[in-house]
């Protein structure tokens, strides 16, 4: 059953600003590097702006999702039980961690995460891409258990696309820029110590206080990226 629903109002070609940013980072192609950024009005929730850096010559591309409104770091959590609930809108920026918790996904962000506006339907197609990759990899290894596992999931996923399984959908993100907007979605203030065990993705921390004394290089800090596989569970950095 195909699901994935087409946004409701496509960008216009006049809402679209492009940025020339300079050369390429991974091919060095001179001037190739660009960005495309889109601001537009989520109902219910204010505006995002989603940019996606590309390069015309090698065709390396990174996308991000910013919320334009302040919005504080919170945990975002949806039931899915129903047709009607797949779809949900998901909203993940690259600091955005989303956890499956019935199949035991958990997507943190990476050095490479990108952001993306879909609904659940569409997360599950991502989810379910990914899985393939991975059996993909695990049968040319030999991995029979592995292969099988994945094998279950994917069948969950079908389940739950087809109405006969729930699946539980969180995403949190320590910077606000992430969420889940519909009308069974609950939400909660993250706590300091959930704030401090995410990852913050591709962004750098930076303390004010050192900056302000001239230690800026030695005050920022990344945020750890890797993914912390628990007994049962499936991690992912994307």
């Amino acid at each position: 059953m195909e699901m994935v629903k087409k946004r409701e109002n496509e960008p216009r070609p006049e809402d679209i600003q492009v940025v020339t940013l300079g050369d390429c980072p991974i091919c060095g192609g001179k001037g190739t590097l660009k960005a495309i950024q889109y601001v537009h009005e989520i109902p219910y929730f204010g505006k995002v702006m989603e940019s996606t850096i590309y390069c015309e010559k090698c065709g390396y591309r990174n996308a991000d999702v910013m919320i334009l409104e302040d919005r504080p770091p919170k945990l975002y959590t949806v039931k899915v039980e129903n047709e009607k609930d797949l779809f949900t809108r998901v909203v993940r920026s690259k600091s955005g961690t989303i956890e499956l918790d019935e199949i035991g996904v958990k997507i943190e962000p990476g050095p490479a995460a990108e952001g993306f506006v879909t609904n659940v339907e569409g997360l599950l197609e991502r989810v379910k891409e990914a899985l393939l990759m991975a059996r993909s990899f695990k049968e040319s290894e030999g991995d029979e258990e592995a292969v099988k596992k994945t094998d279950e999931i994917l069948r969950y996923i079908e389940d739950v696309r087809e109405g006969r399984k729930p699946l539980t959908v969180k995403i949190a993100d320590p910077l606000g820029n992430s969420a889940l907007i519909g009308e069974k979605v609950k939400s909660r203030l993250l706590t300091q110590e959930e704030i401090e065990g995410l990852s913050l993705g591709p962004y750098v921390k930076i303390n004010p206080e050192e900056l302000e004394a001239g230690g800026n290089s030695e005050g920022s800090e990344k945020s750890g990226d890797s993914s912390e596989e628990k007994p049962g569970r499936k991690a992912a950095q994307r």
